[in-house]
């Protein structure tokens, strides 16, 4: 449904302009409001798709509800109608963005038009805000697993800094984005999940698309993010005005300021390394950390032998993980753990690493979530093992079809006749007693996996585009039939599923 505003102080301007959208669209909202403050009201709680809106009003003209709402996220697009000799305010609109005009009088077919394209504008602006959400809440998975791995490694594994950081600097930056951390005391445990609630509303409305971490131990809550050109001082406002129930003591603000995250870390892990529990908060929910010093141990001795290609680790890793009991402390290790896989073999594709993590943020089961942590397990096996078993031949084989995937005309007949030089049916019958599959299955495989990482990486939407680059031509139907055949979904509802509705859904409001 298209939900248009009308604003101006004439009443049967209003009502004109009203009809002929109502007879032209079938499915229409359309609301009046007679000056700009009422307007700002209303869209506040209604979030139209586009507002026509005259420049003079009373109490707001319409500049100043163009402004005030400039101010906000809302995506709502403006019509802005001046009168003859008003075109002077009118461009005072631009630096708001405003991109439609239209010149008192006006005729239903130009009222028509600038709605049709400020519709069009909206939501393609909304579908690049969903879109970038998407790949920030996948990037800020990775950097969460991230933050709490290292706190893993330095306190149960007694690692340094420096020892741990490497491992790492793929994810994030250490040295040269400063940061802010934040103290606030006498917050009781009682009362953290409602104060993590707070704290999710402020960022969310003042801080979007900024990484928040936070440690609570012993009545201290620790926050920390990048020091971006933002004023701190409206979150020391916030917490002046914070009222718990059952709080007995005032929360207190201190804050301070660190050139690189490396230096803030130094100083965190020095302030909880003597508790023996503390609370590491992510996504605005606090997560209990124990002192599993010995299965930390014994994870980090399987994770290297597993990426050395022991198969014998990874049986005794899944015994293991068997006995884990706490589904928080599972999370947390099998995030660090398959970071640490993946990136110390470069055998291993990292593909499907954000998806994984994300699922498993979100999963309740315990015994759901172990069968999922196996099966990721055996698929980085493979990874570790394939090409340390194979022939020379073959790897060769696996590099070619990598560099050729696009090719929709890629045979094993082509690759062995005009780049190995060698018998079809010796290179058939030698790859799949190495691989333990047909080289078509394998081929298939592995343009199922490369169209998975376009759609995960927000590359491509299109499936024919999709299909194109991954070696199927002009058979986009074909392409589905395999992606759902291997992956149990169509490749659309593999998007829907990883980024949300694509179509003009309203935003959920904040």
């Amino acid at each position: 449904m298209i939900k248009i505003l009308i604003c101006d102080d004439e009443a049967i301007i209003r009502q004109g302009i009203r009809k002929i959208l109502e007879n032209f669209y079938g499915d229409i909202e359309v609301r009046e409001c007679g000056d700009g403050m009422e307007g700002y009201k209303t869209m506040a709680v209604w979030n139209p798709d586009a507002v026509i809106t005259d420049i003079r009003m009373p109490g707001m003209n319409g500049l100043e509800l163009i402004g005030r709402i400039s101010e906000t996220d809302l995506d709502t697009q403006f019509i802005l109608l001046s009168g003859y000799g008003e075109f002077e305010y009118a461009k005072q609109a631009m630096k708001y963005g405003v991109r439609h005009y239209l010149l008192k009088p006006c005729n239903e077919q130009q009222i028509i038009d600038a709605v049709k394209e400020s519709v069009s504008d909206c939501y393609a602006r909304r579908q690049t805000r969903r879109i970038l959400d998407s790949q920030f809440s996948q990037a800020d998975s990775i950097r969460h697993n991230v933050v709490s791995s290292i706190i893993n490694d330095a306190l149960y594994l007694e690692k340094s800094l420096d020892e741990i950081i490497p491992t790492y600097e793929p994810y994030m930056d250490f040295y040269f984005t400063p940061y802010r951390l934040f103290y606030i005391y006498y917050l009781e445990q009682e009362n953290l999940e409602e104060f993590l609630g707070l704290l999710s509303d402020f960022a969310q409305n003042c801080l979007p698309q900024v990484s928040i971490y936070g440690i609570y131990v012993r009545n201290t809550f620790l926050i920390f993010c990048q020091d971006i050109s933002f004023d701190f001082g409206q979150l020391k406002a916030k917490l002046d005005r914070v009222s718990l129930e059952g709080q007995h003591t005032s929360l207190e603000l201190q804050m301070e300021t660190y050139s690189d995250l490396k230096g803030l870390f130094g100083v965190v892990l020095e302030k909880i390394r003597r508790f023996s529990t503390f609370y590491y908060v992510n996504n605005y929910h606090a997560l209990c950390t124990c002192n599993y010093t010995a299965i930390t141990q014994e994870t980090e001795n399987y994770c290297r032998a597993i990426a050395e290609g022991s198969a014998s680790a990874m049986e005794s890793l899944m015994e293991l993980i068997s006995d884990i009991m706490d589904i928080r402390f599972l999370k947390q290790l099998s995030g660090s753990m398959f970071l640490k896989i993946t990136l110390g073999n470069p055998n291993i594709s990292g593909s499907g690493l954000t998806e994984w993590l994300m699922q498993a943020e979100g999963e309740s089961d315990l015994d759901a979530l172990k069968e999922s942590v196996f099966q990721k397990l055996a698929e980085l096996m493979e990874g570790c093992s394939r090409t340390e078993t194979v022939s020379s031949m073959t790897r060769q084989i696996f590099t070619y079809i990598r560099e050729n995937l696009e090719n929709p005309n890629l045979t094993l007949k082509y690759i062995a006749e005009q780049h190995l030089y060698m018998n079809v049916d010796y290179v058939s019958r030698k790859f799949q007693k190495e691989t333990g599959i047909r080289f078509s299955d394998y081929l298939t495989n592995e343009r199922i996996q490369k169209a998975k990482e376009y759609i995960e990486n927000e590359e491509m939407d299109r499936i024919s585009d999709i299909a194109e680059r991954v070696g199927f031509g002009n058979n986009p139907q074909y392409f589905s039939q395999l992606f759902k055949k291997k992956t149990g979904m169509a490749p659309s509802a593999y998007i829907t599923g990883l980024r949300g509705p694509s179509g003009p859904a309203e935003p959920e409001r904040i």
